[in-house]
């Protein structure tokens, strides 16, 4: 049936349907059967369509049926938006069919993922006919790799945090040069969105680099930046050397002080930490309370944590806060303007209702609440925000609620991450999968699910075996979203890898497999060729619950990437004949996938990286022994080092100091291990494989020498499929 690649058994079932569906007919010749006959054998249709004429004066009875679960998420909305509810009675639910009329026991009895009935009215059914030829039509101009429509800003940022999910830092900085070139966001918020790259990349030292930091440092900033600012501050003084309270003094407090507030930002990391921590044993102002949240934090503040316990013994109490009504609401409305926690953002809001309209009068008379107030409502709007994803999701269709972006983007640093409770779980799949279709609900669900799935990575479990639910139901808006814009693939392949990892039953995998396969779009473009053959390796990898599922899966898998093999580079096909010698497929492999004969790209390659030191940071040695032995295949004179220790090591140090390039697998790699290259790399390459195995490093490796034969051959760099 249409929507699948077009191979002989599913294109034979197709045919096979639309004849025993004739056959039912009977005589007639309706008209209509020449328009909707094709889309049953139509790859470029999600499904097939059917008509079954009714007798003269009653209107005709349509069918839509989809093969797969895939093509039931493309065919859905499409026949919402052209004959929906108010020309029949579809209403987006799958139908019941009636085994006593001969044309539906067709259809019941075959393999169909989803069947619906329509119904139109006799005064809607001409407009559900000329419906339903303008779907098919739209469908047929539709080239499989049209450009998306003009994308919001908002569309546009989630789309730069659906890369860093993936640690595709290049990819995002693409997105943020879009948008400073097209004046989506004003000076200072492309300077938050750049700092909030570098900090993804961990690179701290660029960071303290940027023209004007020492102007960010005196502006209001969304907690996230502050978080990285003071993170940059401490690896930038203290990189080499153990923190100490003199050093400190006299290097990083003169622009760190300010910075450190209580409450803290939420998604504060070591370094940071350790600077509160540095502040409150400061001679001249030694604090209890910055002790206090330093202790309380978790983060390793190694020699500083005794000090600490020491002056919490050693200082009196801090003073209450006011007792006042007014003056506790006004503190809390600076505290949480300043701090932009959407915890301290309730408080005050909390302690602003139990006012009198008495006291709101007098504490709005007082400038710095007033313009705290102001700050808040425009932020995160002026009603309560949501206090987890749950809440967040059930908002969404709420036309008032034009601030669920800032509150997704807060939330994800903010919200307790895991999910162990079964009664969480099930609710956040039922909400995810319960938001409509339709504006504003399906718009504002896209722009926050990458910063759902940032929440999702946050978990130090991840992934749990007991949340494949709520990674299911994230992919499958993932991919319905996709449809409609450009697909968040970063973000896809984090939750498909974990879902891989966990091993879905049967049932589930085919549908997984399927569902992949349909989001890399109708016909796979050279941008998503290496995501698909990093699945193609992830399944290999992963246990199969479904072996003939999964022999599909690399089947098409491969259909796909024919149409585009001229495109191909000679490391991809060469990652391909790898995978096809694992699969036993070496002498089967398609010709048109072969490794090619491209001298010149060949020569190129082998040239650019002859007697260059390619270092390879991972925590699965095998991966980096295959990435090995094919780049030494193209590039003979290339010298391949592999380093697995977790944390700084005389090796380790002697690579991140001496490599022309360094990769870091971050998927399989400790933070200390990655802080320490980065910290020896200086401005040498580094780049980060998003995957874990040896296909995510050859990528890596190939879009440096890419970058560095077109631009800059320094700075650090990712891998993904660009969008």
């Amino acid at each position: 049936m249409g929507g699948a690649p077009v191979i002989g058994a599913e294109t034979s079932q197709a045919r096979s349907l639309a004849q025993a569906y004739r056959s039912a007919l009977g005589d007639s010749a309706d008209p209509l059967l020449e328009v909707f006959d094709a889309t049953s054998t139509d790859p470029a249709f999600p499904g097939a369509l059917f008509a079954w004429p009714r007798n003269a004066g009653q209107a005709p009875v349509f069918y839509a049926a989809a093969q797969t679960q895939a093509q039931w998420r493309r065919l859905r909305p499409l026949l919402l938006a052209f004959v929906g509810p108010t020309l029949t009675n579809f209403s987006g639910s799958p139908t019941r069919l009636d085994a006593a009329r001969p044309h539906e026991q067709v259809l019941a009895a075959a393999d169909l993922a989803a069947v619906v009935r329509l119904v139109p009215t006799p005064e809607t059914a001409a407009s559900t006919v000329r419906g339903l030829q303008r779907l098919v039509a739209m469908v047929a101009r539709t080239p499989p790799d049209a450009e998306p429509p003009v994308e919001t800003t908002g569309r546009l940022l989630a789309r730069i945090r659906d890369h860093l999910n993936a640690l595709a830092i290049d990819d995002a900085r693409r997105l943020l040069e879009r948008c400073r070139s097209e004046h989506r966001l004003d000076a200072l918020n492309l300077k938050f969105l750049e700092i909030e790259i570098l900090a993804t990349a961990r690179d701290w030292r660029a960071i303290t680099a940027l023209s004007g930091f020492d102007d960010l440092l005196r502006t209001r900033r969304p907690p996230a930046v502050t978080a990285a600012l003071l993170e940059a501050l401490y690896w930038s003084s203290f990189e080499d050397a153990a923190p100490d309270i003199a050093a400190y003094a006299e290097g990083p407090r003169a622009r760190a002080r300010d910075l450190v507030r209580l409450p803290a930002p939420p998604s504060m990391r070591e370094g940071a930490w350790r600077l509160y921590a540095l502040e409150a044993l400061s001679s001249d102002a030694p604090s209890r309370t910055l002790a206090e949240a330093a202790l309380a934090s978790g983060a390793n503040l190694g020699g500083l944590a005794d000090a600490l316990v020491a002056i919490t013994t050693a200082l009196t109490p801090p003073e209450p806060p006011p007792n006042s009504p007014t003056a506790r609401t006004a503190a809390a409305l600076v505290t949480a303007d300043l701090s932009g926690a959407l915890s301290a953002v309730d408080q005050a809001r909390a302690l602003l209702a139990q006012l009198t309209e008495a006291e709101r009068a007098d504490l709005l008379q007082l400038d710095q609440p007033r313009r705290a107030l102001a700050a808040i409502a425009e932020i995160f709007g002026a009603e309560p925000a949501p206090a987890d994803w749950t809440a967040w999701l059930a908002a969404l269709d709420d036309n008032g609620f034009t601030q669920a972006l800032a509150v997704a983007r807060q939330g994800a640093q903010e919200w307790r991450p895991g999910l162990g409770d079964p009664v969480e779980i099930a609710t956040l799949t039922e909400r995810l999968n319960a938001v409509r279709d339709e504006p504003p609900a399906s718009d504002r669900l896209v722009e926050g699910l990458p910063h759902l799935v940032a929440w999702l990575q946050r978990d130090p479990d991840f992934p749990r075996t007991v949340g494949y639910p709520v990674y299911e139901a994230a992919l499958e808006r993932l991919i319905l979203g996709g449809r409609a814009a450009a697909p968040m693939l970063d973000s896809a392949g984090v939750l498909a890898r974990a879902m891989l990892a966990i091993g879905p039953p049967p049932a589930a995998y085919a549908r997984l497999l399927s569902d992949l396969l349909e989001f890399s779009g109708q016909g796979a473009g050279v941008r998503t060729a290496y995501w698909l053959i990093e699945l193609l390796e992830e399944t290999v990898a992963a246990p199969a619950p479904d072996q003939p599922a999964r022999e599909r899966f690399w089947q098409d898998a491969v259909a796909r990437l024919i149409p585009i093999a001229p495109q191909l580079s000679n490391l991809q096909r060469a990652s391909l004949a790898r995978l096809a010698t694992s699969l036993a497929w070496g002498e089967t492999l398609p010709e048109a996938l072969a490794v090619g004969s491209d001298a010149g790209a060949d020569v190129a390659f082998a040239q650019r990286l002859a007697g260059q030191m390619v270092a390879i940071y991972t925590l699965m040695e095998s991966a980096a022994a295959q990435a090995s032995d094919t780049l030494k295949a193209l590039a003979p004179d290339v010298d391949v080092r592999v380093n697995s220790d977790h944390g700084g090591s005389r090796s380790l140090r002697a690579l991140a100091e001496n490599a022309d390039l360094f990769v870091v697998v971050a998927a399989s790699a400790t933070h200390a291990a990655t802080d320490f290259i980065r910290s020896k790399r200086g401005d040498r390459p580094l780049t980060y494989a998003a995957g874990r195995g040896a296909i995510s490093i050859l990528r890596a490796v190939e879009e440096w020498v890419l970058r560095s034969d077109s631009g800059p051959k320094t700075g650090i760099g990712s891998t993904t499929a660009g969008l």
